[in-house]
């Protein structure tokens, strides 16, 4: 009787110990060593799909994700159903803002295996920043029936809801994330938003200053407490949050806007000098911004500076050239710069728009009458 002997070639034995070996060095934080090894590994077994996924995953603790991507590509040449793999793929395309094709990597891992973990999370999460709101709602459910006390989960389940305008379900979620985790400090800020929503802005300071209290250095929680306070005509104290934010510099929201509310707040204060000059910053950053024209205008008309206040006005209405607002405060400066057949052209740019407005039809009759005037 003959017997079959199965040998173990020598290059599978040594690829299989070098594999180990970065295994090792990747578990103990050393990846660019580790990485050496996977990658003699895949020399003495280039189809070791193994040794492809390792080195993708120290690649991405390296954050070196378009070179993970092509290591996972690699493995998955070899296995082809492997979830582990598609979901590694999955994951380093969202660092890359690749997020359709992390969506498709995810559904693939579920196609693999349903219950993949954290498979579910991680495609509501993609869902979430392509602005599929609904589909990451409905995704991120069947995480928290799973994982009732994730409270990542939660919150981006409530960042979902919140995009959709249910506020108060989204305050509901955030709470949640609270309860499980007190000191998750976005959870906070984003309950503020939430009950900004819903025009409760006494509400969202408190939950600003707890977010504040947590992170000062958070500075779009300074913008938005600052908004609130505006909103509250609490306008001095809203300048210090509009200072805080901008001063911190790492201000995600449109800086132009923190500006622009510093510049109404100080124009509700009467400071049309400070109005002025933080109006002038909004403009650097944001020049087609048709308020901040049209409230220096204003700023600059309280200064009698009525040739500068004309001049805003036009750039507002160059922006929106039918709102009767910028044409009547034009034809007021107008006026005061003794341009009456210009006025008159103004107001009958409103009564083109408005045919009923008696403001207007009241200040043309002023501007005529003094054209007249200044005729002789």
């Amino acid at each position: 009787m003959s017997q079959t002997i199965q040998t173990i070639q020598p290059d599978v034995v040594e690829a299989e110990e070098l594999l180990q070996q970065g295994v090792a060095l990747s578990q103990q934080g050393d990846y660019e060593a580790a990485i050496a090894q996977f990658e003699s590994a895949i020399q003495c077994q280039p189809d070791s799909s193994n040794a492809w996924y390792e080195k993708g995953s120290a690649l991405i603790s390296l954050e070196r994700y378009t070179d993970a991507i092509a290591s996972f590509e690699q493995a998955l040449v070899y296995e082809p159903t492997s979830p582990l793999a598609h979901y590694s793929l999955g994951w380093a395309a969202y660092r890359l803002e690749q997020y359709d094709a992390a969506i498709a990597s995810f559904k693939r891992v579920l196609e693999l295996q349903s219950d993949f973990p954290h498979a579910h999370y991680s495609l509501g999460l993609a869902l979430y920043v392509t602005g599929n709101y609904n589909a990451a709602i409905d995704t991120l459910h069947y995480t928290l029936e799973h994982q009732p006390d994730f409270a990542d989960a939660w919150y981006s389940q409530g960042s979902a809801l919140y995009a959709t305008g249910r506020y108060e379900s989204a305050i509901k979620h955030f709470n949640h994330v609270l309860q499980l985790q007190p000191d998750y400090q976005l959870a906070f800020s984003s309950r503020g938003a939430a009950l900004m929503g819903l025009g409760d802005y006494e509400a969202a300071i408190i939950s600003y200053d707890k977010a504040l209290g947590l992170n000062s250095a958070d500075a779009d929680a300074w913008y938005q407490w600052a908004v609130c306070l505006r909103h509250l005509g609490r306008y001095q104290d809203a300048i210090l949050g509009y200072d805080k934010a901008l001063a911190l510099q790492t201000l995600q929201t449109d800086v132009a806007s923190a500006w622009y509310g510093r510049g109404s707040c100080l124009l509700k204060l009467a400071d049309y000098n400070g109005a002025i000059d933080s109006y002038e910053h909004a403009l650097e950053h944001e020049p087609a911004h048709y308020e901040t024209w049209f409230n220096q205008g204003v700023a600059l008309k309280n200064l009698e500076r009525f040739a500068e206040a004309a001049t805003s006005y036009e750039r507002a209405i160059a922006l929106q050239p039918d709102d009767h607002k910028a044409y009547n405060n034009l034809g007021t400066v107008l006026l005061s710069l003794n341009r009456f057949e210009d006025a008159i052209a103004c107001y009958d740019k409103i009564l083109q728009l408005h045919p009923g407005d008696e403001r207007a039809q009241q200040n043309r009759t002023i501007a005529l009458r003094r054209s007249r005037t200044s005729r002789g």
